[in-house]
């Protein structure tokens, strides 16, 4: 049976019904952590247990006991038996306690003192936190006074780091940037080598103790709780602060970021839990839960809210009760959300490569490498990828030669010009007998003054377009006028100022309407959007969601092709679709068709 799809509630919600408290521990909430599939949540308490809950229901599916005082991390890593987990759990005695969840018993399957191998002094220190390294079997685990243990819990060695400022809070790893992140006592963040430990970057900003930090899904923003009762946004790994969000009135003790990375929680000794909307720093919501909180989580599918604080109480709500958008409801009995087809797997090699098809191809992802002052949500989700399987499919469905593929990752505008000139180049050895495909995933920006429709490129600030802005009209001309017979422009981008992750980036933060693009010559523009909408990610295929449902449509004809007809309004139907589904927002792909071709025997013509 379809499940139900609940109605979007309004942001002027005033407040925000829990989905469910579950109850069951006795003693404050210190530690949350979800399965990968988001169907089971576990929790650390000062009531000396870690439980098990069944998700959406809430029941209880497991009680893990054994332990000699207050537990204050937890680490969740899937057993070897399906279904199970290994769980990890830091004690305040200075333990480490490990259990199995399918175990005949809930004893612990492993105790580790591990705080005594660090010397005198600090046998009884309270474990604060605790992290592990995503490749390797280390953990690490950091003490109230600042002692930082790395352990190999198979090989069984020691090596540590002490913070000077005598007091610490929180860790958390950073993969790509090879980092492990301390949250000190004294307000700083110590960026430290994971296997050295020595401090390789330090951020300043808290006046107090830094009591939480989260990563958001793109790894390239740090987010910071103060018990100063601020929260801090960095760029990764630059290190430079781009935001402040104060809105508790008191220490703030965890932040978690929504899996999409739209959206940040923070939990407060004040009782606040606050829900900010990352790419401008905007409180979309405060619930005011009565009691201090310790943690915060989203679940890993973005369906869930989850908070924990003193008196056991942990509550948990459904993103779409809290009033803002959720990015997509994942159902497992609705065929609207089964898990999506895997664009990559056993891609079939339609045809013999033809030599006189070229393709040119742009994913544009990561801005703020190129730009570290602009805000988290100007890189664009998925893009490499988009443009990766794009050139996949051109080669293996398309039939254009390995040879005649352009394929420009993150590139600068003299990159794209100068290929740009090589391509047609290479295309005059065709003449009109050439077909060019030309796919480009990134940002588009109208200009402030003439509205006109510019691709960006990475170097290039969206209020600078003059300088280096590459004109759509321009792509039209130069290759509409390069003698090619057929040219196809196909554009994951939005000219309206906006972007996958809803930041307006047009002059002054407002949305502008972009001018018609005249076409000339044999060209098609295939474009993600109408002119005023947004291009708009597919988190759940981890894709741009015109190009996965274009490519989608693409690999539907197979082989044996399609009418481009067929292939646009199946890509459009689809997009439109789960463009309102998953974002509640419109997203209407479009084409243009110049004038010097027939309509009807270019919507006819198979691919």
């Amino acid at each position: 049976m379809k499940l139900r799809l609940y109605a979007f509630l309004s942001l002027t919600l005033l407040s925000a019904q829990p989905y469910k408290d579950l109850e069951g521990h006795t003693g404050s909430i210190y530690a949350l952590a979800f399965s990968a599939d988001s169907r089971y949540l576990f929790t650390a308490s000062s009531d000396r247990t870690v439980r098990c809950w069944h998700l959406p229901i809430g029941t209880p599916c497991g009680r893990y006991h054994g332990a000699n005082a207050s537990l204050n991390a937890l680490v969740l890593f899937p057993s070897d038996r399906e279904g199970a987990f290994k769980i990890w759990a830091a004690s305040s005695s200075g333990r480490l306690y490990q259990w199995e969840s399918e175990a005949k018993g809930p004893l612990p399957a492993r105790e580790e003192p591990l705080l005594r191998r660090l010397g005198k002094g600090v046998q009884n220190d309270p474990w604060e936190a605790l992290v592990a390294h995503p490749e390797k079997p280390i953990l690490y685990a950091l003490s109230r006074s600042g002692h930082l243990a790395a352990w190999d819990y198979e090989e069984n060695w020691l090596q540590s780091f002490q913070d000077t400022a005598g007091v610490a809070y929180s860790l958390l790893f950073h993969p790509q940037a090879k980092l492990l992140y301390l949250g000190s006592g004294s307000g700083v963040i110590l960026g430290l080598h994971p296997q050295e430990m020595t401090v390789r970057k330090i951020l300043r900003g808290h006046t107090k103790g830094v009591r939480g930090l989260a990563l958001s899904p793109d790894q390239r923003t740090l987010a910071s709780a103060g018990l100063d009762g601020k929260v801090f946004l960095w760029t990764v790994p630059e290190g430079l602060r781009v935001r402040s969000l104060e809105g508790h009135s008191d220490g703030v003790r965890a932040v978690a970021f929504s899996p999409d990375g739209r959206y940040l929680a923070s939990a407060g000794k004040d009782g606040k839990l606050c829900l900010w909307y990352v790419a401008s720093g905007r409180l979309e919501k405060t619930i005011n839960l009565g009691v201090p909180l310790w943690t915060v989580a989203f679940s890993p599918n973005g369906q869930y809210l989850i908070a924990g604080g003193e008196g056991g109480l942990l509550r948990i709500w459904r993103i779409d009760q809290l009033g803002i958008r959720p990015i997509q409801l994942i159902a497992e009995t609705d065929s609207l959300y089964l898990p999506p087809l895997d664009l990559l797997n056993d891609l079939p090699h339609c045809s013999n490569p033809r030599p006189n098809r070229y393709a040119f191809i742009v994913g544009n992802e990561d801005y703020r490498s190129y730009q570290p002052t602009l805000s988290p949500a100007m890189n664009v989700p998925y893009a490499l990828k988009d443009a990766y399987t794009f050139r996949m499919y051109a080669e293996q469905i398309l039939g254009v030669p390995a040879q005649n593929i352009v394929l420009l990752k993150n590139a600068t505008s003299a990159q794209i010009r100068r290929e740009m000139e090589k391509l047609l180049l290479l295309m005059q050895v065709s003449g009109q007998k050439a077909e060019v495909f030309f796919y480009y995933a990134g940002h588009g920006v109208p200009h402030p003054q003439t509205q006109e429709s510019y691709l960006l490129p990475v170097d290039v600030s969206p209020n600078l377009l003059d300088e280096g802005g590459i004109r759509l009209t321009e792509v039209v001309e130069r290759l509409g006028n390069s003698g090619a017979g057929r040219v196809w422009l196909i554009v994951d981008a939005c000219f309206s100022g906006g972007a996958r992750q809803e930041s307006p980036i047009a002059a002054r933060g407002i949305r502008l309407k972009p001018k018609p693009v005249r076409l000339s010559g044999p060209v098609v523009l295939i474009s993600a959007t109408t002119a005023e909408e947004e291009a708009l990610p597919y988190h759940q295929a981890s894709y741009g969601l015109f190009t996965y449902f274009f490519l989608k449509a693409l690999r539907t004809a197979g082989c044996q092709g399609a009418p481009l007809r067929t292939i646009l309004q199946n890509a459009a139907t689809e997009t439109t679709r789960y463009a309102l589904l998953l974002h509640n927002k419109p997203q209407r792909p479009s084409w243009v068709i110049s004038p010097e071709l027939s309509e009807e025997a270019i919507l006819n013509e198979r691919w």
